[in-house]
């Protein structure tokens, strides 16, 4: 058989360490097989992350709860919070968490919950609060109440070490949701086709503002409009048509009355899972950070750049959105809604989504005449730095060209079109209008050069 090799790069992005400390392990004939071709280093596809005897060691305190896939236990908790991993590599997803780490410090363990349980910055934070029995904001405590489920993938808490996943489920829902959460009037479906999954009540993520459920055979998600003033309803599904004919793949969006939308999955959950961009990162721009397995340097501020160096292969995919973006105007665009798609054949780019924030969804009339006077001034910001017209440049730059990534063949007519279809109305029709065709055209002039 011939062995596969992996660079140095490569191993320091699996292990999340830097590449500086990969070179340093094999000079020190830590890794086993590794080979030094000139300058280089060539190392075994199979090859194991090396113990860091600079790592903080797991605390030898007795385990209280137990991190599971499904119903394969992958880790403990102690009472402190701290996670001790007894299968850190146990598949490609718990890899992108752990980055083969044996341990996590209670912080960490803390920041992995804060991105499965509900935001503080919900609008109506407090009202969840109340229906789950709290009086503040806790993420352990919510944590603790909805074991960390989440419909993205199969990791949970259990506080039993023979606990069953199917039953943990149920137990949260009849306990937390079903009789906590009123189920009528606001948790009636608006719609005939729409069934809400298991009960009509919220899930551990959403609560009032977003329910999972399927629409006409497809699951997703139910979503409110932010406010009365807002037009997300409209931009969520107004980018996806846009991206339909400009072929961008976007997750679909579907008008169910005139406050909600239903954005639909494009996974099947038996056989496959989502994990957020952030997760392939251990550090952020502007200041040096420590990963759970050494040092590493920060991210630059060009985002860009960040994302095409941590998944090359989707180099094609990363330049597609964000010339969406910048046609749609994308105001919310950052590592927690960029995905990809874990599943038994590799992994993929998933299909854009959460788009609501868009085509001057909360703008007054007097920033859209501004806006769409000065395309390239108004563009938003991607990153830390950087605004959307500013990346555009640099993709044609670095390309030659920006022909080949999207369908520039639709009229004005289509795209207004479009935006009645979506429900827009008023000076937001006429701005969203009169971008998205500007913007198209300043992407076509860079298309024909």
């Amino acid at each position: 058989m011939i062995e596969q090799y992996m660079t140095a790069q490569q191993a320091a992005e699996r292990w999340g360490i830097s590449d500086r400390r990969v070179r340093v392990l094999c000079l020190e004939g830590k890794i086993p097989g590794a080979l030094k071709m000139g300058k280089s280093y060539k190392i075994p596809a199979s090859a194991v992350k090396p113990a860091d005897g600079r790592e903080k060691k797991a605390p030898a305190n007795p385990p209280v709860r137990w991190l599971k896939w499904d119903n394969d236990i992958i880790g403990t908790v102690d009472a402190a919070n701290a996670v001790c991993f007894t299968a850190p590599a146990f598949n490609d997803v718990i890899m992108l968490y752990t980055h083969g780490a044996s341990y996590w410090p209670p912080e960490r363990f803390t920041e992995f919950l804060a991105e499965r349980v509900v935001s503080r910055d919900r609008r109506d934070i407090e009202k969840i609060l109340f229906r789950c029995g709290l009086s503040h904001y806790d993420v352990l405590r919510i944590a603790e109440i909805t074991r960390g489920i989440h419909p993205k993938d199969l990791l949970w808490v259990a506080h039993g070490e023979d606990e069953r996943l199917e039953n943990i489920i149920t137990d949260v829902f009849d306990s937390v949701f079903h009789q906590r959460m009123d189920l009528v009037g606001d948790s009636t479906p608006p719609h005939k086709n729409f069934v809400f999954v298991g009960t009509p009540a919220d899930t551990p993520e959403g609560y009032n503002i977003k329910r999972y459920g399927v629409f006409d055979g497809q699951y997703g998600i139910y979503k409110q409009r932010i406010s009365p003033l807002t037009t997300d309803v409209e931009s969520e599904v107004a980018v996806y048509l846009l991206a339909q004919k400009l072929g961008v793949p976007c997750c679909p969006a579907y008008r169910m009355d005139k406050d909600t939308v239903f954005s639909a999955f494009l996974y099947d959950f038996s056989r496959e899972y989502i994990v957020h961009f952030r997760r392939l990162f251990s550090g952020s721009p502007r200041s040096p950070q420590t990963s759970w397995g050494g040092f590493v340097a920060p991210r630059s501020d060009n985002e860009y750049q960040n994302l095409i160096a941590v998944r090359p292969q989707y180099r094609d995919d990363v330049a597609r959105m964000i010339l969406l973006d910048f046609i749609t105007r994308q105001d919310d665009r950052h590592l927690s809604n960029i995905a990809i798609k874990i599943g038994q054949d590799g992994e993929s780019f998933y299909p854009l989504y959460d788009n609501g924030r868009s085509l001057f969804y909360e703008d007054t009339e007097e920033m859209v005449q501004q806006a769409i006077a000065a395309p390239a001034q108004y563009a938003t910001t991607f990153g830390y730095t950087g605004t959307y017209w500013d990346y555009v440049q640099e993709i044609a730059l670095e390309r030659g060209s920006l022909g080949g990534l999207l369908n520039l063949d639709i009229s004005e007519a289509e795209i207004a079109a479009i935006l009645k279809e979506a429900g827009f109305a008023g000076y937001r029709y006429d701005g969203a209008l009169q971008w998205v065709t500007k913007a198209i055209r300043m992407i076509q002039v860079m298309t024909d050069e």
